[in-house]
């Protein structure tokens, strides 16, 4: 009787350890520089549009399946331009990013959850 506690024991043990470091592995930060992201559940054909004529993007958060905690503009030399903290707004916001004052260039555009990060890169002319 002892040796089936000790081994269920040790099962619970290693079940729980396999759940903790596989929940780990998708706290880190996740990239993409085009395509879809599953681990974020983000679509970006379905949530972020460009309006390349005007240098604007938007990023649709209803589209969204997760709860975006900010969002960074980075240079590609990587000075931030914009970082904006969007905790509070509503599920179904459509938010902006105005190119048009930083000018030219490469960017990434860094969507923030508490879990992880998307990266979408993007060449304003």
């Amino acid at each position: 009787m002892l040796r089936k506690s000790s081994l269920l024991l040790a099962f619970l043990f290693v079940g729980f350890f396999t759940c903790l470091a596989q929940s780990a592995s998708y706290k880190g930060v996740f990239t993409s520089s085009g395509g879809s992201s599953g681990l974020l559940g983000l679509d970006e054909g379905e949530s972020i549009y460009a309006d390349a004529e005007n240098r604007v993007y938007y990023i649709d958060f209803e589209n969204l399946s997760m709860n975006l905690s900010d969002i960074v503009v980075r240079r590609q030399d990587g000075e931030i331009v914009l970082k904006e903290d969007v905790f509070e707004l509503p599920v179904n916001t459509i938010f902006e990013i105005d190119f048009s004052p930083y000018g030219a260039g490469n960017y990434e555009i860094e969507l923030r959850s508490f879990t992880g990060v998307f990266r979408r890169s993007v060449s304003i002319k």
